[in-house]
């Protein structure tokens, strides 16, 4: 095989024809320019030369007419291809044939081609070729040259108004950057949306389109980025001169030249003005669609707590009834047995008979508790909680086989106000959700901080359960809502959670993902910690001691709850005035002829409510004392579970004859209700005005 000289000056040209003629089986040499290439052909004698005819310096037809007029004769002889892409071969014909060119390929042509061009020049052997004058050359060199030339400015002439063209009509500004980052074209288009005329746009005035954080890794960009060239891609809120804005969205690509240095970049800038606009009012409706969806989901948890309330007002109505009896029989009964009047065997039948009864109350009453919880309505005593201790005792108490509990609780974790059975309640049913969304065990944590934008109390329970869907997230809070279609629960767990810290004052969320697990979330006002007199929210207790002088007058619409009430009362030893409703009360208080110590009164009524008869009484019997029973107190509890009426004492139905008893004697032992005290009472609606 032969020997072949590639002269090209684009390194990319040379490194395809040597590829091609290695595979045919010659060995290749390769020079960059005409000069390297002349020096080549006299040391090395290669048997063909495969030139580019346009090189910078000296170029094909300038290495051919040298080597033919070398004084070496190998050199002189040796054959010559043409293998190019800017001239056709009628165009070089002429100067190669005057000069001794075997061939002419053009690069666009199969490259086996040049392939058969190499082996037929070869087998011709070597050229003799008569040089003519310097002078001839020079003419027909010039000539061929000079008509390339003229070409070739020509098509650039009409690149650059079709460029031009192109750019004025283009819907986005178009920047050109040298490789020193400054700016030396801009379209019309950029001015526009910049408000700046394109001269002040010329060389660093593009930055404009950028934030000044950024402008400095940009042209950094433009500078140093090798041949393979990265977009950069930013958006800029932009204040114009004129004060009104615009978003723009910047390409910035970096581009190489032809040996991999970087030449300059193009930036283009589209305004996006209308588009932020459109996100942002998507954005303001989807808010307003999460809003309204709030709203909606408050109006039907209010209406929820509303029923609730009620269902749980007339349940402890009956229940009340119902378990004071069973306790009358239930006393009757003892008293019996101890006298004789019934057999002892039998008396112990009918008294565990009677305690299957009020244990079947007793549950029925904590799932009104938990309604009226959920409700709202449950009267509570709100207390400042010291959180960092009650949680350690909290945390004390619980067992569990598969369930691992932590605690967390930071330094700076604050005080709160609330009822400490609701927050015991509370705890305890988020950490019975928390094990039942992890039956084959898990870990729950148990945190406490201070939220400092807030300036809140927040405790976290998190369990690594099995989480909830979105679905179910929403419709987590609501009652008598469960997921556990094997587990015979009323579905009051959240929804009971949620009452107690809405009672409080405070905030429930929750946050879950599947498989990962939940925390739910409680934020409470937090208060500087109290004396420890306001801590325990315990009552001062009374004595059952007092009979005989004193009259309590008993008023409640249900007949046999009132029945039950007047037999407990009794068997304290007090005088009992009974009446139905208000105006019964005010006619039979009118009427009695001594003193009444104590009014015992439900609080929801029909006509006029327990709180305004007290009120009437108090106004003509300033030293009574009041004790309010309700199952619930919606006309004597705030939104946070304190008593509208603070000197008044408050026992929530149903309520043993033992617990009666004790809040009427804890009652005499204070201080008068005051027809003050409180909020005002509108004679003529019978209304509060809170």
């Amino acid at each position: 095989m032969a020997t072949v000289l590639v002269v090209d000056d684009v390194a990319e040209n040379r490194d395809l024809v040597t590829m091609l003629l290695s595979c045919r089986g010659h060995e290749v040499l390769e020079a960059s320019d005409g000069v390297g290439a002349l020096d080549v052909v006299r040391a090395q004698h290669p048997d063909i030369v495969v030139s580019d005819v346009l090189m910078p310096g000296i170029d094909g037809l300038e290495l051919v007419h040298r080597m033919r007029s070398d004084a070496d004769p190998v050199t002189a002889s040796s054959p010559v291809i043409f293998y190019t892409a800017n001239y056709l071969e009628p165009e070089t014909r002429p100067i190669a044939d005057a000069c001794g060119v075997s061939r002419v390929v053009l690069r666009g042509a199969d490259p086996r081609e040049l392939l058969d061009a190499v082996d037929e020049v070869l087998a011709a052997g070597p050229v003799d070729v008569s040089v003519g004058s310097a002078a001839d050359f020079a003419r027909v060199h010039s000539r061929a040259v000079n008509a390339k030339l003229v070409e070739k400015d020509r098509a650039l002439r009409h690149r650059e108004r079709q460029f031009e063209a192109m750019a004025t009509a283009s819907p986005v500004g178009i920047a050109l950057l040298g490789a020193d980052g400054a700016a030396t074209y801009v379209n019309p288009r950029l001015a526009e949306i910049t408000g700046q005329p394109a001269g002040r746009l010329a060389g660093d005035g593009w930055l404009i389109c950028l934030d000044p954080a950024v402008r400095g890794e940009a042209v950094d960009a433009v500078r140093t980025t090798s041949a393979a060239a990265i977009e950069h891609r930013y958006r800029t809120h932009l204040i114009r001169e004129d004060l009104s804005d615009r978003w723009l969205r910047v390409h910035l690509r970096p581009f190489p030249d032809t040996s991999s240095d970087v030449a300059g970049a193009v930036v283009m800038v589209d305004d996006i003005s209308d588009v932020v606009a459109a996100e942002e009012r998507i954005a303001h409706e989807a808010r307003q669609r999460q809003e309204e969806a709030a709203g909606h989901d408050a109006e039907r948890l209010d209406s929820l707590r509303r029923m609730a309330g009620g269902i749980a007002h007339d349940f402890n109505n009956l229940l009340g009834s119902m378990l004071g009896f069973t306790q009358l029989v239930n006393d009757a009964i003892t008293d019996e047995k101890d006298r004789g009047g019934i057999a002892g065997a039998a008396a112990t039948i009918m008294l565990e008979d009677l305690e299957q009864v009020t244990l079947g109350g007793r549950r029925a009453t904590k799932l009104t508790e938990q309604l009226l919880a959920f409700g709202r309505r449950e009267i509570n005593e709100p207390v400042v909680v010291e959180l960092k201790a009650f949680i350690t005792a909290f945390a004390r108490e619980l067992t569990g086989e598969n369930v691992s509990v932590t605690v967390w609780l930071s330094e700076d974790t604050p005080s709160a106000r609330i009822d400490r059975r609701g927050l015991d309640r509370l705890l305890h049913l988020l950490l019975r959700n928390a094990g039942e969304a992890m039956p084959a065990g898990g870990v729950v944590t148990i945190g406490a901080r201070r939220d400092p934008v807030l300036g809140a109390a927040v405790i976290e329970v998190t369990d690594t359960g099995c989480g909830m869907t979105p679905e179910v997230q929403r419709r987590a809070f609501e009652p008598f809502f469960s997921t556990k279609q094997d587990v015979r629960t009323a579905g009051l767990g959240l929804s009971t959670a949620h009452g107690i810290v809405t009672q409080a004052g405070g905030e429930i969320t929750l946050a879950s993902q599947r498989g990962i697990g939940t925390t739910v979330r409680v934020c409470l006002p937090a208060v500087t910690p109290a004396g420890p007199g306001e801590q325990s929210g315990h009552p001062a207790t009374g004595t059952r001691d007092r009979a005989g002088d004193i009259t309590v007058l008993l008023v409640d619409d249900d007949e046999p709850l009132r029945r039950a009430a007047e037999r407990f009362i009794t068997k304290g030893g007090y005088r009992v005035l009974t009446a139905a409703d208000g105006s019964a009360a005010l006619a039979l208080a009118e009427a009695h002829p001594g003193p009444i110590h104590c009014l015992v009164t439900d609080v929801v009524m029909p006509g006029m409510d327990g709180r305004q008869l007290a009120h009437h009484l108090l106004g003509v019997r300033p030293q009574l004392k009041v004790v309010f029973i309700s199952g619930f107190a919606e006309a004597l509890i705030a939104e946070d579970g304190t008593a509208l009426e603070p000197g008044g004492r408050i026992i929530a139905k149903p309520f043993t004859g033992a617990e009666l008893r004790e809040a009427i004697g804890a009652a005499l032992l204070t201080g008068p209700l005051t027809a003050g005290s409180s909020a005002a009472v509108s004679m003529e609606t019978g209304t509060t005005r809170r």
